[in-house]
């Protein structure tokens, strides 16, 4: 098989890459997929009348966005209103934290943030977003050490930081370039829209523009050989047991980051550039996960989430689960920190979960994890008279 342009991968930039080509009515390529489904991270599967998202969850920015302008076209941009909007914040002792109180710290330190490139110097290759955000800390907790003890004005800095963590799959900003942070355009707009159909309406609208072979599924990428005039992929299909060979001008490659720093030494002959293979090398990448938290009814009275405040001066153990599936260390609990409703299930929350305690999650089994997560609910929001999940669902072969 013979094709001018070979695209590898058909996540959302391998779709785009053969959208582009055919609007400039270029049509000799090929996408080569490895999974059996199109869409990378992006993955929507049905679930009790609606949808999860299994990855990515929502379009961030709406204005000069071309995946909401999709969206928008295919009238699958969900602008309800959820009315409720009481969040629990408590810390790991159960004590219920003043929702008022808790946000205004909040938003003091999600302004730090937003004027941190201020701060930022650019002849300084070590300094870390951790280390700025810290150095803001002392004036913050200035401000309200006379209506909160200073431990959990801390618990509270640090929590307000999450989904920076999230973004940047990593349990700690003090492993975050200050040069590196950022280095990409944040668009206008809300950067938390919602699918009303689910993410997967955006890449099938994508996909929907190729012909019948310019998307292969089932084909696994074992060798790109650019050493002569025309380059050589050797392609293994699983599905079929069958190995074969395209012959192309162009590859353009767009596998993970994570599936580049474990395979380019096998991929690519010869190896990649040395530039390239540091800038690979020195990227970072985290591990960062989704669980579902599903109850058999809707929340009464409804809310929007749980926050648990980790406070360093208060010890806190899960005693019946530690017990139960003999537990050494529970310190990986405090990757359980932040659960959200999802806005199209009134009876499903989802945490997010990353850096090496979201590894060692991953191994535990959903037993074990549907323990912990009610015992934590339990000790730690009494107040929000929650009955106990009736499971958990991830998928970590997807994510």
């Amino acid at each position: 098989m013979s094709k001018k342009v070979v695209i590898i991968g058909a996540g959302m930039a391998g779709l785009a890459a053969g959208t582009y080509f055919i609007e400039q009515n270029f049509h000799d390529f090929v996408i080569l997929e490895a999974s059996s489904t199109i869409g990378g991270r992006i993955q929507t599967i049905p679930f009790q009348n609606s949808f999860i998202e299994i990855g990515a969850q929502w379009m961030h920015g709406t204005e000069n966005n071309p995946v909401y302008d999709i969206g928008l076209s295919l009238d699958a941009i969900d602008e309800s209103v959820d009315r409720a909007v009481d969040v629990f914040y408590s810390s790991q002792d159960g004590q219920r934290l003043d929702e008022n109180l808790v946000e205004s710290i909040q938003n003091e330190a999600h302004s730090l943030l937003e004027n941190l490139s201020e701060n930022i110097d650019e002849n300084n290759l070590d300094q870390s977003i951790g280390a700025l955000l810290d150095d803001g800390y002392l004036d913050i907790e200035n401000n309200y050490k006379s209506e909160m003890e200073s431990e959990v004005i801390r618990g509270i800095f640090r929590a307000a930081f999450n989904v920076e963590k999230f973004e940047n799959s990593c349990e700690n900003l003090n492993e975050v370039s200050a040069n590196g942070w950022n280095n990409f355009e944040i668009l206008n707009g809300n950067l938390l829209t919602n699918n009303k159909y689910g993410y997967s309406k955006i890449t099938e609208y994508l996909a929907s523009k190729f012909s019948k072979n310019q998307i292969e599924l089932n084909q696994i990428v074992e060798k790109i050989d650019w050493s002569g005039d025309e380059v050589i992929i050797s392609v293994y299909n699983e599905k079929e047991n069958k190995k074969s060979k395209l012959v192309c001008d162009l590859v353009l490659c767009t596998i993970s980051l994570g599936c580049l720093k474990k395979n380019h030494f096998l991929i690519f002959k010869p190896n990649l550039p040395l530039n390239k293979i540091d800038a690979i090398n020195r990227l970072g990448f985290g591990c960062l996960n989704k669980i579902f938290v599903i109850f058999d009814n809707d929340f009464q009275p409804d809310f929007q989430g749980l926050q648990v405040i980790w406070r360093d001066d208060v010890d806190f153990e899960l005693e019946n689960s530690k017990i139960k599936w003999n537990l050494q260390d529970m310190d990986f609990c405090r990757a359980l920190d932040n659960f959200e409703k999802l806005p199209n299930h009134k009876n499903i929350l989802l945490a997010f979960t990353v850096g090496k305690y979201s590894e060692l999650i991953e191994k535990l089994e959903d037993d074990c994890i549907l323990d912990i997560i009610s015992e934590l609910i339990e000790k730690c929001f009494p107040h929000a008279n929650l009955p106990r999940p009736a499971k958990i669902m991830r998928f970590l072969e997807i994510i």
